[in-house]
């Protein structure tokens, strides 16, 4: 029978007295050893636990389209679907940064803006580049690709799969129907990014497709009046640049006096490429052979091509009759998406034209709140640089009010951004076509015919009133606003009000524009359409001729418009010789332009040559 020895049976005594001084020595060490171990064991465990609460992610704020709440959820996205994606950064040293932007704008007679160069703008206020770079590295290591970069490292540009966004920033990609039956994919909740990185974090662009900006011309073109197919219709009736084709009547006080745009140049923001040919068959019915026209492409390099639409070329044709010696016409193109609409302001902001027109809006409470936090970062450094945005307003945006009787117009963006002039239209007719510009002070009844309306502006849901719009024409909120915080302040207040300016559209006398068949209707390249699909254009053409009134003088590009026009529409003289007081005699349509600022008309239409000499008054540096 086998049984197991105890040891000190089994072991002679010597040994186990031996063994047993061995194990008193050994006994402390391995205790030692097991709590050791189990020290190590915690901090080994600790270790990691205290890195993720040091990289614990936090979310950006702002992203979900706010139609998804009226939408129906379809299916999940395809996660190996190819997506486009940008984000955008905070400047540095923004308080800093509101500082020198308030400075740089106030007015004073005689004391010109001496705007800050691309360079300087950077070097002050740029994101900085060890941010830039990490965030490059995150991206890159996470296996996203096309990494686009820009200068000022306002906005980074990346593409991937929706399967690579969803597990990088923690959500889910989804298919959803709108309203209107149409689909689109989304994010179903804000994105999230490690805490140290997300608060250099203004917005993550792309994560959805839903909001469609539209352009002016779209809202007017359904009653554009076609004539023939001959095809320098606009000679032949005598519709010359002096009287026909250029649809703005007053600037001819400015090309009388040589201001026709030398050594000028206007850059268009266009979702959409335009007709290259047709320009220039309408440049030479125009007589213009000067202006060099020029398509920035600034759409993703893997994406699709853009095919030429009717509202871009609409757009090109009006400032090529407006400003007969326009040097350069820079004409950028991308898609209508959030991400692609985001990296063309982004190239704007680099290249830094001087006089930017888009007829291309959004209304504001279709739009993401990043998205126009973004475009507001964009517009404070073009003000700093001494760029001019104009912004087309007039656009049908649902109205909003506590009660039938108590309704507010919404208005667009971008010409609800405090950085930028907004441009109204209205659509007032006169018994004859206005020979003069005196004729514009004529009061116009609207047109019963027509179908858009005699408004175009409204109160931003927002921004808060910026100071040079406070002044004694400025319509009382108690009587004019809803009672209402405005989101982006921390208090009551006044709501930014736009439009800032407007164009009369006298209905019975169109603008002539040139659209080849494949684009319009077979048949009738010329139409005959309402100024105001152009409204914005048309005051970029004053803003280039009055730049180079600017430079003949010694002065610099006028940059940031509304606080010299407030200023000289605070004084009635001035506003009198300045601006054409757009007024409906029969007013009897809600919010039809009346006397003074209105939110029809705004300021009103531009004397063209006393507008330009009175900010040039304003810019123009003292004689010493």
């Amino acid at each position: 029978m086998f049984r197991y020895s105890h040891r000190s049976e089994f072991y002679p005594f010597e040994t186990t007295q031996s063994y047993g001084r061995i194990i008193t020595i050994i006994t402390p060490l391995l205790t030692l050893l097991c709590v050791m171990s189990i020290v190590s064991s915690q901090l080994l465990h600790l270790t990691p636990v205290q890195a993720d609460n040091a990289n614990q992610s936090a979310t950006i704020p702002g992203t979900l389209t706010p139609l998804l709440k009226s939408s129906q959820f379809i299916a999940h996205a395809e996660t190996r679907q190819q997506i486009w994606l940008s984000i955008g950064l905070r400047p540095y040293n923004s308080a800093e940064l509101q500082r020198t932007l308030q400075t740089l704008l106030q007015t004073a007679p005689r004391q010109p803006r001496v705007p800050l160069n691309p360079a300087a703008l950077m070097q002050r206020f740029s994101p900085a580049e060890t941010t830039y770079t990490e965030l490059i590295r995150r991206l890159q290591n996470a296996g996203f690709h096309d990494i686009h970069t820009y200068k000022h490292r306002l906005l980074l540009d990346f593409g991937g799969t929706i399967g690579q966004a969803e597990r990088y920033f923690h959500l889910q990609i989804n298919t959803y129907k709108a309203p209107d039956g149409s689909l689109y994919y989304a994010n179903n909740k804000a994105p999230q990014l490690p805490r140290e990185l997300a608060s250099q974090i203004v917005s993550i662009n792309g994560l959805n497709n839903a909001a469609t900006w539209r352009h002016t011309a779209l809202e007017e073109l359904g009653q554009a009046r076609p004539t023939n197919n001959h095809p320098c219709i606009a000679n032949t009736e005598r519709l010359a640049p002096e009287a026909g084709l250029a649809p703005t009547y007053s600037l001819a006080d400015l090309y009388r006096a040589h201001y026709t745009g030398s050594a000028q140049s206007i850059a268009l923001f266009e979702l959409g490429s335009s007709a290259i040919g047709d320009l220039h068959t309408y440049a030479n019915c125009n007589g213009q052979q000067k202006t060099m026209l020029k398509e920035i492409d600034t759409a993703a390099t893997a994406s699709t091509y853009e095919p030429a639409t009717q509202a871009a070329t609409i757009d090109a044709e009006a400032i090529l009759g407006n400003v007969p010696q326009l040097d350069e016409l820079n004409i950028y193109t991308t898609h209508n998406d959030e991400k692609s609409y985001l990296d063309q302001w982004a190239q704007i902001v680099q290249d830094a034209p001087a006089v930017v027109s888009t007829s291309w809006g959004l209304c504001e409470q279709l739009a993401p709140a990043q998205l126009i936090q973004q475009e507001a970062i964009f517009f404070q450094f073009t003000a700093m640089q001494g760029q001019s945005i104009l912004a087309a307003s007039s656009f049908n945006c649902p109205q909003t009010g506590l009660s039938p009787s108590n309704q507010q117009v919404m208005v667009s963006d971008p010409a609800s951004q405090p950085f930028v002039t907004a441009v109204g239209a209205t659509a007032l007719t006169f018994e004859t076509a206005p020979n003069t510009p005196d004729t514009l002070q004529t009061a116009g009844k609207a047109d019963p015919a027509v179908t858009i309306p005699t408004t175009s502006g409204g109160v931003s849901q927002w921004w808060a009133m910026p100071a040079w719009q406070r002044i004694q024409g400025i319509p009382n909120q108690t009587t004019v606003q809803l009672a209402q915080k405005c989101s982006r302040t921390q208090h009551e207040s006044y709501c930014r009000e736009v439009p800032d300016v407007a164009i009369n559209a006298d209905t019975h006398h169109g603008f002539w524009a040139y659209c080849s068949p494949g684009i319009c209707a077979i048949g009738h390249p010329w139409l005959n359409i309402n100024r105001t699909a152009v409204a914005a254009p048309l005051w970029a053409s004053f803003v280039a001729l009055s730049n180079q009134l600017a430079h003949q003088h010694g002065s610099n590009n006028l940059g940031f418009l509304n606080p010299f026009l407030y200023q000289l529409a605070n004084n009635p003289t001035n506003y009198a010789n300045s601006f054409y007081d757009i007024i409906a005699i029969d007013n009897n349509r809600s919010n039809s332009p009346g006397v003074g600022y209105d939110l029809a008309s705004g300021l009103g239409e531009y004397r063209a040559k006393n507008l330009a000499q009175q900010l040039l008054a304003l810019t123009q540096p003292a004689a010493k």
